[in-house]
Parts: C-alpha cells; sequence; structure tokens
C-alpha cells in the first residue's frame, strides 16, 4: 500500500510527464523568428509546396493583420496577393531550378511584434544558370508570415 506521500509523488511525477498545452504562436519569440526564417528556405528548396505556404497567414485578411503581400523581384518583378498566386509563382520559379544557395540573417531578439518582427535575411540564389546575391525582409504576425519583399540581381 501506499503512503500519502509515495501518492504525492506520483501524482506530481504524472502531472510533470504530461505535455503542457500549446499556445498560440506569436512573434514575440525571438526564436520563433529565426525558425519561420530557416523553413521559408528550407522549405522553398524542399520543393515543399504545402510547407512553404503553411508559413503564411492566409487565414486573415491584410486589413485584419493576415497575409498582405510577396513581392519578390529576381529581374522581373512580381508581386502576389494570395495563396494561389503564390502557389502559381512559387512553382513556376521551381521549374527553372530556382533555389537558395545559402542565407544569413542575424539573431531576432525576444519582445517584437507586428510590423516589427522582421527578419532581414541576405541570400543567394541560383536559377537557369544564373547567381544572384539579394536580400529579404520576412514579415511576421501571428507566429506567421503576412508579407515578404525580396529582390536579387547578378553580383
Amino acid at each position: 500500500m501506499f503512503t500519502l506521500a509515495k501518492r504525492i509523488a506520483i501524482v506530481l511525477l504524472l502531472v510533470s510527464c504530461t505535455p503542457s498545452p500549446v499556445t498560440e504562436a506569436s512573434c514575440l519569440s525571438g526564436r520563433r523568428l529565426d525558425f519561420l526564417t530557416n523553413r521559408f528556405f528550407v522549405t522553398y528548396n524542399a520543393r515543399d509546396l504545402d510547407g512553404f505556404l503553411g508559413l503564411f497567414h492566409f487565414s486573415v485578411p491584410a486589413g485584419g493583420g493576415g497575409f498582405a503581400s510577396y513581392f519578390d523581384d529576381p529581374g522581373e518583378a512580381r508581386t502576389l496577393r494570395d495563396r494561389a498566386s503564390l502557389s502559381d509563382y512559387v512553382q513556376r520559379r521551381w521549374t527553372i531550378g530556382d533555389r537558395f544557395v545559402s542565407w544569413r540573417a542575424g539573431a531576432m531578439p525576444d519582445g517584437l511584434n507586428y510590423p516589427n518582427a522582421n527578419p532581414t535575411v541576405s541570400f543567394t540564389r541560383a536559377f537557369a544558370g544564373v547567381t544572384q546575391n539579394g536580400n529579404a525582409k520576412l514579415v511576421c504576425n501571428a507566429g506567421l508570415l503576412v508579407a515578404v519583399v525580396m529582390s536579387s540581381s547578378p553580383p
């Protein structure tokens, strides 16, 4: 038979092993911004369309803090304002072999929130036999990306 002290110890052990509830992601964590930044480039290079599109906040209109735009200028500027057009654009970029060769972002501090939660990343990309250097600004709100501004040009 277990004593009261042993029963309490068992309950405490069980409680400590129970996962804590998942809280809604926010952009206040520098680690979350670092995660989004890295996943942006990794899922793009992996041609993981669902993973890539899952980084964006499409469920809320732009006026309510959701996805506003994805601007990319690798020599020809494109502005995309919804999931379908972004999906089509990314898939067209992949057909010409577009990939990010390297990227570098500084560590993001904790405490930033929309619209200041916007990691800036320098990168090198390659496609169709061309290599370009560029910069991207990724804007976060409610734990997801709501805007991307990116441009690149030959070195």
